[in-house]
């Protein structure tokens, strides 16, 4: 995947993972995103938050309904069970061979030794820990101390333990990566999260996040039909449409959706396979073009308006 640059800065050459990604912006009929310029070290000390707990079942893969994100996000055990989610199986395998070398392409351009990036809602650092080679400052905040407890990041990655959303920082930033988290946090608090990112970023900076269960996606219509079935939400979906519509509301101009991850997911089932078959199904998707709406995660980046 490559993005077109409208200050025509050369993107950086891609690798046999990203080229899978190049035909990726035909799916959303979106414009390519402007490209910036790469990285270096730094440590801090992390702020207090209260501690929530949760009777809630955890759910690891994260798509699960939460009466409220924050407290199922601070629930003991929680940090440990989202690292074992990744280690292996569908969401080790798109990692490591689709998501991954996807975010380096996306965030490479926008790095250098003198910018920083705010990882927001960092979880146990995964994102952090690959802005931390591209950016000479990374800042990691998230509300939960078991997910914090977790991470594992280099000497320029600060953590901090804050609500964003009630507490500012007191600095800005240039990119604000957050991941796996508008999908499943209630609509005040994806509204609340987008206008701290906004007002943590500098002018003209850029937020890149995603979505893990798009709503058009074969998985995400199984989560619709069943929520309706059931008469209650029992996983959460997100369409581009519907995300496009809430960044716009909040300050953000879309630059660009990215669809990712055509394999759909069958749950616990068939680790192996999924870990074998995900970047041949991939490429064999986007050699057939099949439209983005299939794809169950899409990428966004988006400017501060």
């Amino acid at each position: 995947m490559r993005l077109n640059s409208k200050q025509g800065v050369k993107p950086a050459p891609p690798t046999n993972a990203v080229q899978m990604a190049q035909s990726a912006n035909y799916a959303f009929d979106m414009p390519s995103a402007a490209r910036i310029p790469r990285a270096r070290p730094q440590t801090g000390k992390s702020r207090v938050w209260q501690e929530l707990t949760s009777s809630q079942q955890v759910h690891p893969q994260g798509d699960r309904v939460s009466n409220d994100y924050r407290a199922s996000h601070c629930a003991p055990g929680y940090g440990a069970h989202y690292n074992k989610t990744h280690e292996s199986g569908y969401y080790g395998a798109l990692w490591e061979k689709i998501e991954k070398p996807l975010i380096l392409d996306v965030l490479r351009p926008m790095g250098g030794a003198g910018r920083k990036c705010l990882d927001f809602a960092c979880g146990t650092g995964r994102i952090a820990n690959v802005a931390a080679g591209l950016f000479g400052e990374v800042v990691g905040a998230d509300i939960s101390r078991p997910m914090l407890d977790c991470a594992q990041v280099p000497p320029n990655v600060r953590l901090r333990h804050i609500d964003m959303t009630r507490e500012p920082l007191g600095e800005t930033f240039d990119v604000v990566t957050a991941f796996r988290f508008f999908l499943n946090a209630e609509d005040q608090l994806k509204s609340d999260a987008l206008k701290a990112i906004n007002e943590h970023l500098k002018d003209g900076g850029r937020l890149v996040c995603n979505v893990h269960m798009n709503a058009t996606s074969p998985v995400g219509l199984v989560c619709r039909l069943l929520n309706r079935l059931s008469g209650r939400t029992m996983r959460h979906t997100l369409s581009t449409t519907t995300f496009k519509e809430l960044l716009t509301a909040s300050g953000f101009r879309v630059e660009e959706m990215i669809p990712y991850g055509y394999l759909p997911r069958p749950g616990n089932l068939l680790p192996g396979v999924c870990g074998a078959l995900i970047e041949p199904f991939e490429k064999v998707s986007r050699t057939l073009r099949i439209p983005g709406q299939l794809a169950q995660h899409f990428l966004v980046v988006a400017k501060k308006r």
